[in-house]
């Protein structure tokens, strides 16, 4: 955890990081297919959540599975739904289908994109499943057919060099790899997967996850048995659970979000194999160059919007599956919508230094967070390199280290953290893995309408996470000291 290598190319959010109150609504990255939006202040935040016009308002862009992008706004005014029904695109026909299933809606083709009629009160059900399940209709696809191009499918040759480069950091055969229009709709599809395999039976949710994967298991199968811990207790209780009743699938995150806690996945695999129950793994704030988890796992789900893509433009995911696991035998079964082909060769470009980004984000990450836990204004710091993790390291790779992302808690939070976040000088939206640092107060985003189940789950809704970028560790060094005072 010692040492930071030199910074390279300095992001123009390096020195001016989109944190000042004339930023309210403006895109992270300056892209028009940017995944984060900026919420300069703690009140943008409340606002957000609670539809207040003066921030709704402001918005240019936002998370593109929960905000509908202005591109996406103006496909479904041209699809022109008749009076008394919406619409929405979505990446092809199984998800259209599926979305209309769900809405009691018709799915159907219009100028080359598959999309999904429903009636107007559905739309509350229709945009679950676009945020969940992750199916979307991409910006760069809206972009295209509003100008008129042909929706170009994926050039094979350069999918599979993705696939290539993926299977060699994962260390799984190619043919292994699937692509997704998202992070959830690899992990929709692994849900998809495991509950074909075993219907009408329920999953396990083990570890506090991102919303999303929780609210997949919850929304769309036949129960789940969650365990919000993720501890030794959680797992006597896990093996119990598996020990007597049929699971279809166990979904854990490695480490998990927001709270870094890492699972002992070794054990859990020994038990699930022993009942014939597949692993699901999102391992996309460990990624594959820090820790090898694909032995442990049945599935491995990684969201390629972060670390791998590294800008914050593009959406995309990735599904692998362990060649020995229960799914080894089987892999033309995993249905996969794919990336499309614009948005494909913004991915392949922007990983390109995905492993330089890796080692100095781990560097930086691990600073920080001796920095933090050594500092009085803090009370809490969650980081798997703090202490020592037998779990994490079992399956840490040589040279691998704990990642960019770790979470504090000030001392004082709910008059602190407000005031930390709205003084730290470092870019304030909400994802991970960018080239540039974001701050969010992550639990008011991703909980605001649950906060008090959170909180009895353990996580403080005045929690702040961090995703480390590639500024230099002396210039974080000013900002954070600067923002604790």
């Amino acid at each position: 955890m010692s040492g930071s290598p030199q910074t390279s190319k300095p992001h123009p959010l390096h020195a001016r990081p989109r944190c000042d109150d004339d930023d309210l609504g403006a895109p992270i990255p300056e892209s028009p297919h940017a995944v984060s939006v900026c919420l300069p202040k703690w009140a943008d935040v409340i606002g957000y959540e609670e539809k207040e016009p003066r921030v709704i308002d402001r918005m240019r862009t936002g998370y593109p599975r929960f905000f509908f992008h202005p591109l996406i706004t103006e496909v479904r005014a041209k699809l022109n739904p008749r009076p008394g029904y919406d619409v929405l695109p979505f990446v092809g026909e199984a998800a259209a289908r599926e979305c209309a299933q769900l809405t009691g809606g018709q799915a159907a083709t219009v100028g080359g994109l598959w999309a999904t009629y429903f009636p107007s009160a559905a739309l509350p059900q229709a945009r679950a499943y676009w945020q969940h399940a992750g199916r979307i209709f991409s910006s760069r696809a809206a972009e295209d057919w509003l100008g008129g191009q042909p929706l170009t499918a994926t050039q094979a040759g350069l999918e599979n060099q993705f696939r290539q480069l993926l299977a060699e950091w994962s260390g799984a055969p190619e043919e292994m790899v699937s692509l997704h229009p998202s992070g959830m709709a690899a992990i929709f599809t692994a849900f998809r997967h495991v509950t074909v395999r075993r219907p009408e039976r329920r999953t396990v949710m083990f570890g506090f996850p991102y919303t999303d994967t929780l609210k997949i298991l919850e929304k769309f199968g036949s129960g789940v048995e969650f365990f919000p811990r993720g501890d030794a207790v959680d797992l006597a209780k896990l093996a119990a659970l598996v020990s007597r009743e049929e699971i279809a699938g166990i979904f854990c995150e490695f480490p998990s979000n927001p709270l870094l806690q890492v699972p002992d996945l070794p054990a859990i695999r020994r038990m699930a194999t022993a009942a014939g129950v597949p692993v699901i793994v999102d391992d996309t704030i460990g990624t594959s160059l820090n820790v090898d988890v694909l032995a442990q796992a049945d599935l491995v789900a990684t969201s390629l919007t972060k670390a791998i893509s590294g800008e914050g433009d593009v959406m995309a995911g990735a599904l692998t599956i362990n060649p020995r696991g229960l799914f080894g035998n089987t892999p033309g079964a995993v249905h996969a919508d794919g990336v499309y082909l614009r948005d494909l060769v913004v991915l392949e470009k922007n990983s390109r230094d995905f492993p330089a980004r890796v080692a100095q984000t781990n560097a930086t990450a691990a600073a920080l967070a001796c920095f933090l836990a050594d500092h009085p204004a803090v009370e809490q710091v969650f980081y798997p390199g703090l202490e020592p993790s037998p779990a994490y390291d079992a399956l840490r790779k040589p040279g691998g280290g704990y990642g960019a992302v770790l979470s504090f808690l000030p001392r004082d939070p709910t008059t602190n953290s407000p005031r930390i976040y709205e003084r730290l000088r470092i870019s304030h939206g909400i994802s991970l893995g960018t080239t540039y640092s974001l701050v969010s107060p992550y639990v008011q985003l991703a909980h605001y309408h649950e906060l008090p189940w959170a909180h009895a789950c353990g996580i403080d809704p005045y929690l702040l996470r961090v995703a480390v970028g590639m500024e230099s560790w002396s210039d974080l060094h000013e900002r954070f000291s600067v923002a604790l005072i």
